[in-house]
């Protein structure tokens, strides 16, 4: 009998405790509303990639530039791109940025004339796209930075291309 009672009482208090862990615990920040725990707060402070996309026959890639100047921004054109004519680089008010572009099978590599300051963004267009017949439908362009000051390539992240089929 008193298996009986102490087998009860324990899976009772398993129980309880194992609902109590599950239940979200709320709690309150002065001046903002009600936060679950779960919820955590993001600053980015790099370089990085708000938007990727295409328009007729451009492909895009938004940059947000965060936390150094910008020298160089390198970019791996994907294997299924045939060509492309030309690019284009603008700031976010759509101002063309001075700089020299070298373009190999591979890379599109570009040397900005004057760095570019922490808390701007850019735009990498790339013009007249023209890609293989096969190999998908799906584009991954891997961007990399230099830093003033440094050598060697920061990563800053991979830009998806879908492109949708005609028809």
């Amino acid at each position: 009998m008193k298996g009986l009672i102490f087998g009860s009482l324990s899976a009772l208090i398993l129980t309880t405790s194992a609902t109590a862990l599950a239940i979200p615990i709320k709690y309150h920040q002065s001046n903002s509303n009600t936060y679950t725990l779960s919820q955590v707060a993001l600053n980015i402070n790099v370089p990085h990639i708000t938007n990727s996309g295409v328009r007729n026959d451009t492909h895009f890639i938004k940059l947000a530039i965060k936390g150094m100047y910008l020298q160089d921004l390198m970019i791996s054109l994907p294997s299924q791109m045939e060509r492309f004519n030309g690019v284009r680089v603008t700031d976010q008010s759509g101002k063309e940025i001075a700089s020299k572009i070298e373009i190999s099978k591979e890379r599109l590599s570009i040397t900005f004339d004057q760095p570019v300051a922490p808390d701007s963004s850019l735009e990498v267009e790339l013009t007249g796209v023209q890609r293989k017949s096969s190999g998908g439908n799906i584009l991954l362009y891997k961007v990399s930075g230099q830093r003033v000051g440094l050598m060697g390539e920061i990563p800053i992240g991979t830009a998806r291309i879908d492109i949708h089929d005609k028809g």
